[in-house]
């Protein structure tokens, strides 16, 4: 069928080279999970901080974010605390269905930041982190 689609490129992967970082997987862990609080608006998350306990040598998160809104979520962003908010969407749930995607965000000193466009509760997994 017919569907518009739009896609948002915020990065790349390259060959290793100096100054490049690796890929570290970890045990998945739960980061955060708001249930049963709704948050609307900006909600900053200490991911190293967490009690999966990233290495304060990481530079970005491999996550899954989830949503479970009470009715339509037009948009949830993450992107780098500290950074301007980001200008795309990480996932739309404009049905208001629980709704999952994967996230690569870079961050500079263990936090990330999200913004739920609508009341929405938030739950962030890891399963790796980029690091030197």
């Amino acid at each position: 069928n017919d569907a518009d689609m739009i896609v948002d490129i915020n990065g790349y992967f390259a060959p290793a080279g100096t100054g490049g970082l690796s890929l570290y997987p970890v045990t998945a862990c739960r980061v955060v999970d708001t249930r049963p609080v709704i948050f609307k608006g900006e909600y900053t998350v200490d991911v190293a901080g967490s009690s999966c306990a990233p290495p304060k040598t990481a530079q970005a998160f491999v996550l899954n974010a989830t949503v479970v809104p009470p009715g339509p979520l037009g948009f949830l962003s993450l992107w780098p605390d500290g950074q301007n908010q980001a200008l795309v969407s990480t996932l739309n749930a404009y049905d208001g269905a629980v709704t999952s995607n994967l996230a690569i965000v870079p961050t500079s000193n263990g936090k990330i930041d999200a913004y739920g466009s609508d009341p929405t509760p938030l739950i962030l997994d890891i399963s790796s982190y980029f690091a030197p």
